[in-house]
């Protein structure tokens, strides 16, 4: 069932997402990194837009651990910052045609226009349903443990780049990589997918798509996202520090 499948996925792609932009913690950045790109800068403070991929991900990673950092914050609040944030560092209209594959030049306008939004909410919603109250103070307290450092940045024209990253966990031999892939929108860099532990992100989602594609058509797919995301939606509604199921 496409239900079934997008239930699993989604429980794995989100936490894999809520991984990746908790665990660079600035603080414990390798000491090599400058402290530009470690400081801890509200996500509310006016800042230069960074004007190269690897500072673009720096800057985000601290705006993220600025939200996190702040044990006075409701959980609420908390995911609005995180959910802004997500809006300003990624580009998910390109994920959105990205995941779609082949299927989306069969679009029509209309249908492209009703896609775009829903997904963005649907991927939204998936890593902040997992933003319960025992994850935040799970995660501010395994952060000292954890070691996040940027490798390299690789382009692919003046337009397109790869920022290289890798994650220490305590608990396990070798780093996590997890690498941004990046492109200029109006002349700012924008994630538009994620490797994790070597899992693209939207290649996966991807396979999904494309298989509900197949199998019934544009017209279910969208059900069935909007069906999830009712789901979703409940649960960021319920009890805020109850653990997920």
């Amino acid at each position: 069932m496409v239900h079934d499948r997008f239930d699993n996925f989604a429980q794995r792609i989100g936490a894999l997402i809520l991984l990746a932009l908790i665990a660079g913690s600035p603080a414990l950045v390798q000491a090599s990194e400058p402290r530009s790109a470690i400081a801890g800068a509200s996500a509310d403070s006016a800042q230069p837009e960074a004007q190269d991929p690897m500072a673009r991900v720096r800057m985000g990673v601290a705006d993220v651990i600025a939200v996190f950092r702040d044990q006075a914050m409701p959980l609420g609040e908390r995911r609005k910052k995180l959910g802004a944030l997500a809006d300003r560092y990624f580009d998910f209209t390109a994920m959105a045609r990205s995941v779609m594959g082949y299927n989306w030049r069969n679009l029509t306008p209309a249908q492209r226009a009703e896609f775009a939004p829903l997904f963005t909410g649907f991927i939204k919603d998936v890593y902040l349903t997992k933003m319960q109250d025992y994850v935040v103070k799970k995660v501010q307290a395994e952060l000292p443990a954890v070691r996040f450092n940027y490798t390299r940045e690789a382009f692919d024209g003046a337009d397109y780049a790869t920022v290289y990253s890798n994650i220490f966990l305590p608990e396990q031999k070798d780093p996590i990589p997890v690498n941004y892939l990046m492109h200029r929108v109006n002349g700012e860099w924008r994630v538009y997918d994620l490797t994790i532990a070597s899992i693209d992100v939207i290649a996966n989602y991807r396979n999904q798509f494309n298989h509900a594609m197949n199998a019934e058509g544009f017209d279910k797919l969208v059900a069935t996202l909007r069906e999830k995301r009712r789901a979703l939606r409940q649960q960021l509604a319920g009890p805020d520090s109850a653990p997920a199921a």
